[in-house]
This record gives C-alpha cells, structure tokens and sequence, in this order.
C-alpha cells in the first residue's frame, strides 16, 4: 500500500500549474524566438548567396573609366521616370539615384491602382 504523505491539493492545482509554466514557454519564445531566427536566416541568406555566385552587378561588369573611378550617369530623372511610367504604368511618386555595385540607378516609386510599386532604371545607357 502507497500512503500520499504530502500536502492535499486544491482542485485544479494541478492544472493551474501547468498553465503557468505554459505561459512561461510562451514568454520565452515570443522573447526570444525572433533573434534565433534573425541570426538563422541572415546565415541561410549568405550561404544562398554564395552558392548562387556574383550576380549581376559583380565588380566586372562595373561602370568605370580608365581611373578606376565610378562614371557619372548619363540618363536624366525625368527620363528614368518617363521609362518606368511606358514599362509598367502608373503615377510617380519620387526618382532617387543609387550607386548599386553594377553602376548608378534610379530608383523609381510609382502608384497604380492604391499600390506603390519600387523599380530601377539604369541611369548609363
């Protein structure tokens, strides 16, 4: 015979502490569950990246003179603008000009139909 010596529980003790330590848990991966992520993806990222190889803007196919400096563009706002509008449609929003490591491009925000659309134009030609 097996004599239970220890305190008498309250009814639904028992499962009042399990619902505890399932807050717990919860606590802790709402805590700390998206930097495990963070650090998992950026290293799931890189290693696609290298198996893909360099891309289209590699630092062959840069736009630079005899110098070894970066070419100025040669394509007006207004004419990255006019390009997106003819390619894709919609209204524009802002032209920015980036240095990607192909060379420099536009960046063109255009509004069609309550959606923003992002697209780049070559700023050489």
């Amino acid at each position: 015979m097996i004599l239970n010596l220890s305190k008498p529980r309250k009814p639904g003790a028992r499962q009042a502490a399990n619902l505890d330590t399932a807050f717990l848990v919860l606590i802790f991966l709402l805590l700390f569950a998206p930097l495990a992520y963070a650090q998992s993806s950026s290293a799931l990222r890189s290693n696609m990246a290298q198996a893909a190889g360099p891309g289209p803007g590699s630092a062959t196919q840069r736009a630079e003179n005899d110098n070894g400096q970066r070419l100025p563009p040669n394509v007006a706002p207004g004419e990255a603008a006019r390009r997106a509008t003819r390619e894709y449609g919609g209204r524009v929003l802002n032209v920015v000009l980036e240095d990607g490591p192909g060379g420099p491009y536009y960046r063109v925000k255009l509004l069609d139909g309550g959606r923003v659309h992002v697209v780049h134009v070559e700023a050489r030609k």
